[in-house]
């Protein structure tokens, strides 16, 4: 009876042993190493004495009273007075209050200008009115019916068309101003050059006159040989 109610025990025991057994011997090198006492080696360092610092002072306050002394003795010295005189102004004459002299504009010298220019310039005094050119757009050849363009068209006008030298262009806004001078005698729109080439038009780069029935558009300021 007390074999068979001791076996159990010892079974129980030879099971839970070995387990133990193990456990104690992997935590026992462990334990002692927490028992162990660890002893660090002594530190051995040198003490260096922090060298000294002498520290002064910005002389800013110094600066200062400078600066100040020497406003002082600037304001103290004696300097010319800056004297501002009122501006001179030249009066202005209004040149519409003013009554235009006579004058002649065949007396003006325009001899350093262009013969255009200077028809231009003559046309403006001559036309105190009207103090600029008006712009028009030259309308071409193609919009004359029949026009035909001398300088592009010589060939069937030589020895046919009489000579002309046209040496002034005058164009202005007012079509009864306008004139041209050619061999020498002024001649405005509807006038004749010779007795068989009549002016009809005075464009600003251009004249059209008629010739034995033809339109014929001239440049302006043009020599024509004939």
């Amino acid at each position: 009876m007390l074999s068979k109610s001791i076996s159990p025990v010892l079974i129980g025991a030879i099971i839970i042993l070995p387990p133990l057994s193990l456990s104690a011997y992997i935590a026992w090198p462990y334990y002692q190493a927490q028992q162990q006492e660890i002893i660090m080696p002594p530190s051995t360092y040198t003490e260096l004495s922090f060298p000294g610092v002498d520290t002064q002072k910005l002389p800013i306050q110094a600066t200062k009273l400078a600066l100040v002394s020497s406003v002082k003795n600037r304001s103290n010295t004696t300097e010319a007075p800056l004297v501002l005189e009122p501006e001179t102004k030249m009066p202005v004459k209004n040149k519409s209050m003013e009554e235009p002299d006579d004058f002649n504009v065949n007396e003006l010298d325009l001899s350093g200008l262009s013969p255009e220019l200077a028809a231009r310039f003559e046309s403006i005094l001559n036309d105190p009115e009207n103090d600029y050119v008006e712009s028009e757009v030259e309308e071409s050849s193609d919009t004359y019916s029949g026009v035909i363009a001398l300088d592009k068209n010589a060939a069937q006008f030589i020895g046919r068309l009489p000579a002309m030298n046209f040496q002034t262009h005058n164009y202005t806004s007012k079509p009864s101003r306008r004139w041209v001078k050619v061999n020498g005698t002024e001649v405005n729109i509807g006038g004749h050059i010779t007795s068989n080439i009549s002016l009809l038009e005075i464009n600003p780069r251009n004249v059209v006159v008629e010739f034995k029935g033809q339109k014929i558009e001239i440049p302006a300021l043009y020599e024509w040989k004939g």
